[in-house]
């Protein structure tokens, strides 16, 4: 059962709606794909009294203008867009109202939440979108979003609203220090190596997108002599022929032959997916 909840009068630079992702799939070469930044999409859902695996709808940079089809719950949550909604906290809509993220301020990936959560059809368990193997629907201009008639949203008697606690709201032109867990090839690249990884200072490339992210710095020395591909996770840091270090995401492949020197941690793989094009990021081991 379920309802229509919105008309996209623009997508922007890209929305999609997006769960957990396929897992399981990974040995066929389907990328696990999914929400980008977990931590800011289980934050929408939380606000709306949602299951944290809830399908969220997902939209990149800016651009994105809805119209709502009725009186509805939603939650914002992620980069700043600009948009005129009050972000990290369950608001409202009317019938007709339109929500609209022109700019953005901060981060990628934008997150909205609806009461009950979206609904869509599944391909391969998951309806969310995977634009680079064609899975799932890409939104374009007048396309309906649905949500689940299964569960509504509530205040309680007396509360005007429900916010996200202060730590949770991140502002992501000020990342931490990213966690790096050591990769497969760890022991193949020598110490020196390993030192200008932790110690360099490294910017987003403007050539990443959900596949991965590259890094641009001083080149790193890959280790002698050819890998066999073997499966890569999504926040592998694998560093090519070039020397430039790259960061498998969720769209990713699901093999990979270059040496891998990390794995990102989960909670700063969140943070790093809202770093954008030319943003530095810094690396720290993790222990």
């Amino acid at each position: 059962m379920s309802m229509d909840v919105f008309y996209v009068l623009d997508p922007g630079f890209g929305s999609h709606l997006q769960d957990r992702g396929r897992s399981g799939w990974r040995r066929f070469g389907v990328p696990v794909g999914g929400v980008m930044d977990q931590h800011a999409a289980e934050m929408a859902n939380h606000l709306m009294g949602n299951s944290p695996d809830a399908a969220v709808l997902e939209m990149c940079f800016q651009g994105a203008k809805l119209a709502a089809l009725r009186p509805v719950w939603v939650a914002v949550t992620g980069a700043d867009a600009g948009g005129n909604i009050q972000m990290w906290r369950s608001v409202q809509l009317q019938t007709d109202d339109v929500v609209g993220f022109p700019r953005s301020q901060h981060g990628m990936w934008t997150y909205l939440a609806v009461e009950g959560g979206f609904t869509d059809d599944l391909t391969l368990d998951s309806l969310g979108a995977s634009p680079r193997v064609r899975l799932g629907r890409v939104l374009t201009r007048g396309a309906i979003l649905r949500r689940s008639e299964l569960s509504s949203f509530e205040l309680p008697r007396g509360v005007g609203a429900r916010s996200a606690p202060l730590p949770d709201r991140r502002l992501y032109s000020h990342p931490p220090a990213l966690r790096v867990w050591p990769g497969p090839q760890w022991d193949c690249f020598p110490d020196a190596v390993r030192a200008a990884f932790f110690h360099n200072s490294w910017k987003v490339s403007s050539r990443s997108d959900r596949t991965g992210y590259r890094l641009e710095g001083q080149r790193l020395r890959p280790p002698p002599g050819q890998l066999v591909s073997e499966p890569v996770r999504v926040g592998t840091i694998q560093v090519p022929e070039d020397g430039m270090p790259i960061v498998t995401l969720n769209d990713g492949p699901t093999v990979g032959g270059y040496a891998k020197l990390g794995v990102l941690d989960s909670e700063s793989l969140s943070w790093f997916v809202q770093c954008r094009a030319g943003q530095a990021v810094r690396f720290e081991p993790a222990s």
